[in-house]
């Protein structure tokens, strides 16, 4: 640290500017506070890429238990705000069905979702073509596919009807806002989490003595050294799939035709050669992933004596995805959206992380016990996803009249008007 070190004026953490756009503060974070405390809130965040990750690498002095007061208030109980063995329990029933061969199961249902999706928007855009006689198409990125797909893909994972698509579409939304939401918001959050956890109630039940191949059958019977899941974890879960399998994943869909669109150079590469799908989408979750951080707990005192500071034992902590992601100490010109990056890790996801031979792999989706078990899920939906609709669109371009901009961290509704001329 230097005498010369700006202050950070922290009313711009609640400001619309740092909404909209974080990563400037985060860069004066990185350079000249990068353990630091916010006066008004008492919070501490962290901003460096090495300290991120060895934050959510030490289960020692941080504690995950900050997620009961935003997931947990308004799902109840999940795994990702417990420490220790009781973590590893929930995780080892859980983690097996979404990883390795019990995704392939799921592949025919993503691709299947998918071309009914893209089926109804060009026919949708046919009829629009033929009353307008031009050779024009528009499509929300974000209302008429991303926030659709993976919905659909979650209703066939457990077995639940797919005409019950808008009940779950208003449900996961209300869901996720409540997590960090004003008291009317986390109010709705947890009201519709109630609607959501009396509607499984019946199908646990059912489930529990005539189990299928469904995820909520298998949740049902699975143990791990003799104990089952009971009712509410399995519920608590549920929520917690529904809005990280949705919530998170359409974000990641939009967020990459964003990225895509906005550098029309990478989008030209992956036109050309869509195998460099799977490497935009990790520089995606690199660049601007749907999650800009994870809160902890200090357990004792945590002292930074490179920058002449200690976290308390109680202090809650922010561990800056975003921050982390754009540390140029890793990443040469962090800002830059770019597919051929050759100092990205683009392996498969580790949990442990990946940082050697000049490379090292995103944060998006956490590090450690804490790790997303979704993240094979979330990826293949949206590399699938993704590729299903180039196949239908010829020049995509962000609509004119349109204010383009990657998912921000406010709550304000989004949208993302695509224009193309169909194939």
């Amino acid at each position: 640290m230097t005498t010369t070190a700006p202050d950070i004026d922290p009313r711009v953490f609640t400001s619309r500017a740092y909404a909209d756009d974080p990563y400037p503060t985060l860069r004066l974070l990185r350079d000249y506070h990068p353990v630091y405390r916010n006066p008004l809130t008492d919070q501490w965040m962290i901003t460096r890429y090495d300290d991120v990750c060895a934050a959510f690498r030490d289960t020692e002095r941080y504690s995950a238990q900050p997620n009961a007061l935003g997931i947990g208030a308004v799902f109840g109980p999940t795994l990702m705000e417990y420490d220790g063995e009781q973590h590893t329990r929930l995780r080892n029933i859980v983690a097996p069905e979404f990883v390795g061969r019990k995704l392939e199961a799921l592949l025919p249902i993503i691709e299947r979702n998918s071309m009914a999706l893209i089926e109804k928007f060009t026919e949708k855009h046919a009829r629009r073509i033929a009353e307008e006689a031009a050779r024009t198409g528009l499509i929300d990125i974000v209302d008429d596919f991303a926030t659709r797909l993976p919905l659909n893909v979650i209703l066939d994972v457990l077995d639940l009807p797919q005409d019950a698509h808008d009940l779950f579409h208003e449900w996961y939304p209300a869901m996720m806002n409540g997590i960090g939401g004003p008291p009317d918001v986390r109010a709705a959050g947890i009201k519709a989490n109630a609607e959501y956890h009396e509607y499984l109630d019946p199908l646990l039940k059912a489930r529990s003595r005539e189990p299928g191949d469904d995820l909520i059958s298998r949740l049902c019977v699975a143990e791990v050294d003799g104990r089952r899941m009971t009712p509410p974890e399995i519920k608590s879960f549920a929520s917690l799939l529904l809005v990280a399998g949705a919530e998170t994943t359409d974000k990641a869909i939009a967020n990459l035709w964003y990225q895509l669109l906005a550098n029309p150079e990478q989008w030209a590469l992956v036109r050309d050669d869509p195998s460099l799908l799977e490497r935009a989408f990790t520089e995606m979750m690199r660049v601007h992933p749907p999650s800009g951080g994870q809160s902890r707990r200090a357990i004792v005192d945590i002292p930074f004596p490179d920058y002449g500071v200690t976290i308390p034992a109680g202090a809650y902590v922010n561990l800056s995805i975003y921050g982390g992601n754009r540390d140029e100490r890793v990443f040469a010109d962090p800002d830059r959206f770019d597919v051929t990056r050759p100092d990205l890790y683009t392996g498969r996801a580790l949990r442990a992380g990946y940082h050697e031979n000049g490379r090292a792999s995103h944060l998006g989706f956490g590090l450690g016990k804490h790790f997303c078990v979704g993240y094979q899920l979330a990826q293949t939906e949206t590399v699938i996803g993704t590729r299903m609709l180039m196949e239908v669109m010829r020049n995509p371009r962000f609509a004119p009249g349109s204010h383009p901009r990657p998912i921000a961290i406010s709550l304000d509704p989004w949208e993302l008007p695509i224009e193309f001329d169909p194939v």
